[in-house]
């Protein structure tokens, strides 16, 4: 089975586009509403089937998938996550330490126009915008500090794509770095989130390396 891991924001929501393009059993998983702060942690409580999957992971899920036991994970797909230990991942340490102090009001409405904003750059309708649901603010700033103490093994659970759109806001990596990290590099069309600007070319690209 395909399982397919969201990213920190939008959830299963933004698969929206591309899970009909897929042949194969598949199945797309929520992510935990687990206030832990260490990646194993949360990805132990993911409702993960028995036995061993290809998952295709966006962002944060991607770091999720890295942090499963190497017999549940037969092959991994990465879209947008990074790729080991950066100052944006020690950057996002520190706002989740800072969140909780952030009065509810302020956060709901500077978060949600800040997923908004992003999502309608990767090209999201109002029908998936209107499947978006926001994460509490302590289980959003326990991932985020999650992503800061960065508990992972040196290498993925099983051979790994790491790819990434080619005006993706957020990277600031090239493929000769992440091939030293011991990934396979790939740049796809779009930003952030491909598999939700550019469905058909995501699709393409898992079929062709293994579906």
């Amino acid at each position: 089975m395909l399982i397919l891991l969201p990213g920190i924001q939008a959830g299963p929501a933004e698969f929206a586009r591309l899970t009909p393009l897929l042949r194969r059993d598949h199945l797309v998983l929520p992510l935990p509403d687990s206030t832990a702060d260490r990646l194993p942690d949360i990805a132990a409580l993911l409702p993960l089937p028995p036995g061993q999957h290809d998952v295709v992971a966006a962002s944060f899920g991607g770091l999720l998938a890295w942090a499963l036991p190497p017999g549940r994970v037969r092959r991994l797909w990465t879209i947008g996550t990074l790729p080991a230990r950066t100052a944006a991942a020690r950057r996002s340490g520190r706002v989740g330490r800072v969140l909780p102090l952030v009065p509810d009001a302020v956060f709901r409405r500077w978060y949600w126009d800040r997923v908004r904003g992003s999502l309608r750059e990767d090209s999201a309708s109002d029908d998936v915008l209107a499947q978006v649901r926001l994460p509490r603010r302590d289980v959003l700033a326990a991932r985020l500090r999650a992503i800061g103490r960065w508990d992972l093994p040196d290498r993925p659970p099983a051979g790994s794509t790491w790819a990434w759109g080619v005006t993706d806001p957020f990277v600031t990596w090239e493929k000769g770095q992440v091939a030293a990290m011991g990934h396979d590099p790939l740049l796809l069309p779009g930003g952030h989130r491909p598999h939700l600007s550019h469905p058909s070319e995501v699709a393409t690209w898992v079929k062709g390396d293994g579906e």
